[in-house]
């Protein structure tokens, strides 16, 4: 809860900053921000990408010596309870409102997608370098995490939406947690 909360407060700063003086200008910043529900299709792109991120999020696992999958303070995502499930949704939702929603929007609009969205999936990654200090050997979910941020980023950059990614990111977590 505390890393969705985290997440979030740069973008609700954002909102706040860019419609304090103008309140007819908070639909165009929402937009900006990716806040709107995205077409039909969108979630459809969605859905296609999940089998992508589900076998790739697989593949890394099973890269992974099983020791290291077993050590203790090691948690690939795993789904063990209902709180642990609301977790995992609410950290994918949480990555998906900044990365996606305000970096990879204003990185886009600052250097058009194809950098813009390679810097928001090398910025996604950062957090999750975090892996490599629980144990060097979780290395192969890194191309993972950077592969995935840029494919979500580029289904926000189609559906003018974070919302269909932040379902696919994180029912791809979940299913990634479940098959740990």
């Amino acid at each position: 809860m505390a890393e969705f909360v985290l997440f979030c407060v740069p973008t609700a700063v954002y909102l706040f900053l860019q419609t304090r003086g103008d309140r007819r200008d908070v639909a165009s910043t929402m937009k900006r921000a990716g806040l709107s529900w995205g077409s039909p299709s969108a979630y459809l792109w969605a859905a296609s990408l999940l089998i992508p991120l589900v076998l790739l999020g697989w593949l890394a696992i099973t890269c992974v010596p099983q020791e290291v999958l077993r050590a203790p303070g090691v948690s690939i995502a795993q789904v063990t309870s209902v709180s642990a499930g609301i977790g995992v949704l609410l950290r994918a939702v949480g990555e998906e409102i900044f990365f996606r929603g305000l970096l990879g929007e204003a990185l886009v609009r600052k250097v058009g997608f194809g950098w813009g969205n390679v810097f928001q999936a090398l910025l996604f990654l950062i957090p999750h370098l975090a892996l490599l200090l629980v144990d060097p050997r979780l290395w192969p979910l890194l191309p993972v995490q950077f592969a995935a941020g840029w494919l979500l980023g580029w289904l926000r950059h189609r559906a003018g939406s974070f919302l269909p990614g932040a379902a696919a990111h994180a029912l791809a977590n979940i299913t990634a947690g479940v098959f740990a």
